[in-house]
């Protein structure tokens, strides 16, 4: 796979993409990059308060080294045509926060390509009318289609090819949430829609991303020889992580010094919620070790089980901790040191979230 070099906190690649996240069954249209600030019709807002800045109302997405995988792993899968591939991760890692992050990038770098969003739901029992109801939820379709399952295959083909004939495409990113919960059926039927796709000369690509089952589903189709599953569903595979070391924190915190809201235009984030600080050379990225030694220092006190890993969600949040108490802390002589990084940690829900609560005997 043609990987790209990895961010370094000295020239840092990501940068915060402040773009309202659309919801689900929005069909790929919702533009962003890895380098670049996407403007949103919410970019107008005038003027820009505290309140609605997208980072008070999280609805950003900035960049990891693991989402910058992700996105090399997408684009390696359209480049050669691979049907799919199983991305797992252990919970609150941060997959749905890539999940966005992915359709951002290719809405901003492939136009073309038609972006589907599917989370899939755990049900009881399998019926196929549920199936491709969620399916054709997920192609933006809400009116009722049809009764039976034949005519809701074919509305779901019908929608897809016409959507594709106006992006000029031929190319379908099928991007599953949560798909451990797929079953075996619903992984064949979606084989089905695969082959009556190609049929008429359109390639689904699918992205499978969940928690570690996804790996024991695969072992258990290659026991069973179900190949025709993992051929199709499972080829390339990438382990999901966290937050793994200072540097990834470096380049995290620099998005936040660079990027603009509204693009071009606005402050930095850092900029807008620290004006005096930040004009007299504050800047988050030199704050990396003591964020990550917090995070470590907090994982120690609290004896939790293996390597300090920080799942997205709390990263930001306590960088967004952080930002809005700029109203409280911002002067010119302002530094943030281990203190105020060590109470954006706690104020995260870390700890709390990683403890294992003793069963009640």
């Amino acid at each position: 796979m043609n990987q790209r070099k990895s961010a370094t906190a000295v020239a840092p690649r990501t940068r915060v993409s402040a773009t309202r996240v659309r919801a689900r069954g929005a069909g790929g249209r919702n533009g962003g990059t890895s380098s670049t600030v996407v403007p949103t019709a919410s970019s107008t807002l005038a003027p820009l308060s505290v309140h609605n800045h997208p980072l008070v109302r999280r609805h950003y997405r900035v960049a990891t080294s693991a989402i910058e995988a992700f996105v090399d792993l997408v684009e390696h899968c359209i480049r050669v045509l691979i049907p799919g591939a199983l991305i797992h991760a252990r919970p609150r890692m941060g997959k749905t926060h890539a999940i966005d992050y992915v359709a951002l990038h290719l809405a901003g770098q492939r136009p073309d390509i038609l972006v589907l969003r599917m989370s899939c739901e755990h049900h009881r029992s399998d019926f196929e009318g549920p199936f491709f109801s969620t399916l054709l939820g997920a192609a933006g379709v809400r009116e009722p289609q049809g009764r039976t399952i034949a005519e809701k295959r074919f509305a779901l083909i019908r929608r897809l090819s016409e959507q594709l004939q106006m992006r000029s495409g031929h190319i379908i990113v099928l991007l599953c949430d949560e798909a451990q919960r797929m079953s075996r059926h619903a992984l064949e039927w979606l084989r089905d829609v695969h082959d009556q796709l190609a049929h008429h000369g359109l390639r689904l690509i699918t992205f499978l991303v969940g928690q570690p089952q996804l790996m024991e589903h695969k072992a258990r189709y290659q026991l069973a020889g179900d190949e025709q599953i993992v051929a199709r569903f499972m080829i390339e595979q990438l382990h999901f992580r966290g937050i793994t070391n200072a540097a990834e924190a470096a380049t995290c915190l620099a998005s936040y010094d660079l990027s603009r809201y509204p693009e071009g235009t606005g402050d930095t984030f850092t900029a807008f919620f620290y004006p005096l600080a930040y004009g007299a050379g504050l800047r988050l990225e030199e704050s990396a070790g003591a964020l990550w030694n917090g995070f470590v220092h907090a994982h120690s006190a609290a004896q939790l089980h293996g390597m300090t890993e920080i799942p997205m969600d709390y990263f930001t949040r306590a960088v967004e901790t952080i930002l809005v108490n700029g109203v409280q802390w911002d002067a010119m002589s302002l530094e943030l040191g281990p203190a105020h990084w060590e109470r954006a940690v706690r104020e995260s829900g870390y700890v709390a979230a990683q403890q294992t609560v003793p069963l009640q005997v």
